[in-house]
Formats: C-alpha cells, sequence, structure tokens
C-alpha cells in the first residue's frame, strides 16, 4: 500500500473507531434519568402525531385515539378522534391554562390532572429511577426509564423517551399489584416548523379567557370558604394550587391538587349535598361530606391508599406526622 493511500486510509478508520467508541460510551454511560424526564415535559422542538391510549378502568378497558399539537413554548392542542363518544373533545392550552373544549363549548378543564409536575424534589424523595437502558421505539432511538413508587399503593411507570428531542414515545402505567392502568404509544409522528403549524390551533375561544377562576391564596380560602387545607398529605403529597371556578348554575367548585411530584391528588369541594358535573370514571374516588360541604378525593392510587389519605382529611389527622413515619417505613423496605 502506498504512502499516500495509507494517509488517506488513517483519518477514516480513526473517525469510525471514534464513532464506535462514542457509541458505546453512550451506551455505558447514559444520561440522568431525571434530565430525561425533565426534558420530556417541555421538548425543544415543535410536532405532531397521533396518540393511541388504552386505559383498564373496565373488564375490556377502553381505547381512544388522538392527534397533538405540541410547541416549545407549551401550547398544545389535543383533538379526541375516537371513539365516536369522544369525538368534538377538546384539550387546548396557551401554554399556562388549559380549556376542555366540548362540540365548540369551552370549559375549564377542572377534571384530574394525570401528567408528570415540575417538582422535581419531591419526584427524588418519592420514586426510585431506573438506570436509563438504549432502546427503538418507532425507529428511533430513545432511552427506556422505569419510575417505582416508595410507597405501596402508586403505579409503577415505564416511559420510552425520543434520545434526541426527549418526546415521550411510549408509557405504561401498571398498579401495584401489576395489572395494567394504561397504556399509551405514540403513531405518525412529524417534526414541523412553527409556521406550518397555524397559531389557530391553540387559540382559546374569548369567552373562555374571561373566565372566573382564580387562585386563591391560604388566607383568601380561609376567607371565602372557611376550609383549612393540610400542606401535606400521607405518603409524600404536598399541597401545589387550589382554585375557584363557576360550573353549573354558577355553583363555585373548590379545586386543591396534591402532588407527590409524579401523581396527582385532586380534591374537590362544594358547598351542600349536590353533585359533581365532571367525569371520573378512571381513577378511583372517595366522597364525604363535612362542615356543610361535599368533599371528593380523586387520585391515580389504588384505592386502599386513598382511602387512607382520605381519612386523614375526614378525620383532622396530621398529615406531616403521617407523611413522615410513611417516609420512613419507605425508606426501610428499601
Amino acid at each position: 500500500m502506498s504512502e499516500r493511500r495509507l494517509k488517506n486510509l488513517v483519518p477514516a478508520v480513526l473517525t469510525i473507531f471514534l464513532a464506535l467508541a462514542a457509541k458505546g460510551a453512550g451506551e455505558n454511560n447514559p444520561p440522568d434519568p431525571l434530565t430525561l424526564l425533565q426534558i420530556s415535559l417541555a421538548p425543544k422542538v415543535a410536532y405532531t402525531c397521533k396518540v393511541v391510549v388504552t386505559a383498564w378502568h373496565s373488564p375490556k378497558g377502553d381505547t381512544a385515539l388522538l392527534r397533538e399539537w405540541r410547541l416549545p413554548d407549551g401550547r398544545y392542542r389535543i383533538e379526541y378522534l375516537a371513539p365516536k363518544r369522544l369525538r368534538g373533545t377538546v384539550l387546548v392550552s396557551d401554554g399556562k391554562r388549559r380549556w376542555r373544549l366540548v362540540n365548540g363549548q369551552a370549559l375549564w378543564d377542572l377534571s384530574f390532572k394525570d401528567l408528570p409536575t415540575k417538582r422535581w424534589d419531591l419526584l427524588r424523595r418519592n420514586y426510585r429511577l431506573s438506570k436509563p437502558r438504549p432502546v427503538t421505539v418507532l425507529n428511533r432511538k430513545a432511552w427506556l426509564v422505569e419510575v417505582q413508587p416508595r410507597a405501596k399503593g402508586k403505579p409503577h411507570h415505564r416511559f420510552w423517551l425520543d434520545a434526541e428531542h426527549g418526546i415521550v414515545l411510549k408509557h405504561e402505567l401498571h398498579r401495584s399489584d401489576g395489572m395494567p392502568l394504561a397504556f399509551t404509544i405514540v403513531t405518525d409522528l412529524h417534526f414541523l416548523p412553527h409556521k406550518r403549524i397555524p397559531a389557530s390551533l391553540f387559540a382559546v375561544p374569548r369567552k373562555a379567557r374571561k373566565s372566573e377562576v382564580r387562585l386563591l391564596s391560604a388566607d383568601e380560602l380561609q376567607q371565602r370558604w372557611h376550609i383549612r387545607l393540610p400542606n401535606k398529605l400521607p405518603f409524600g403529597f404536598v399541597l401545589e394550587q387550589v382554585e375557584e371556578a363557576p360550573v353549573r348554575l354558577r355553583q363555585p367548585v373548590l379545586h386543591a391538587t396534591y402532588t407527590d411530584g409524579l401523581l396527582y391528588l385532586s380534591l374537590f369541594a362544594l358547598s351542600g349535598d349536590l353533585t359533581f358535573p365532571l367525569p371520573f370514571s378512571r381513577f378511583p374516588m372517595e366522597r364525604w361530606r363535612k362542615g356543610g360541604y361535599t368533599f371528593l378525593l380523586i387520585g391515580g392510587v389504588d384505592k386502599p391508599l386513598l382511602k387512607q389519605i382520605a381519612a386523614s382529611l375526614r378525620l383532622g389527622d396530621e398529615p406531616e406526622n403521617q407523611h413522615r413515619k410513611q417516609q420512613q417505613s419507605a425508606d426501610d423496605e428499601g
């Protein structure tokens, strides 16, 4: 082999060697799982896709098909394409607040939240995150991250996160006994420049923008509702926010959300013995009356766990002490 050909061959071989070494290093030293989850909440890319969601809240389970549009600034639009009974339902966000549109009518979305929060300190405290494993989904490189709860009664999560942009390509949710709760998978994924996504997709009707929903401080909550809510609940949940909104016949509804860093618990209150005009068929519920109010607690945890948390609210137990005991017990088991 001539000296000239050898000189040309060495850089090419070196390039291949470095690429293989980098690939091996990436697999042996995967990124921090919490960083991957952080990126998944706000991917820095505009895209549209279809999403198939199967939820087991009945023996047969239900499957829904959705079309999503998402922008890096937090705006999104989700349209239900199937089943037929959900057609015409749209979830739209302006990047700060979310509304539900049903056949063109805008409603403030007071439904139970099932999206991850940004309380990363709580997530680390209440869950164990597995070392990310390289996988392939939709012919794209991805990372598989498993999230195991420290407390019994909370579901187990598995996230397949796009290695390039952090998009959740697949998600599985299992009950603590292994029974499936929900499977989600992305299909028909397309990345688009902003100019290819009309701004009108994320526009909230003017009437909805004038909604009378208001966030309440602790003092306002006491003055307007004469209710004191604990800042902490058992099993690692802390109070995130309290809001008030008119629903039917302008009857105000109180909505408090608690989070453990990944899950939400929603606590609703209505004056008297009125019924809640909200669909909650997917999640366990606890309902009681106290002090002239009807309360409803809902969350994506096992029924026995939700009963224990509801009992602490009904009986006025010290949630902080309960949480400390439960957390210590979970740490001991771990």
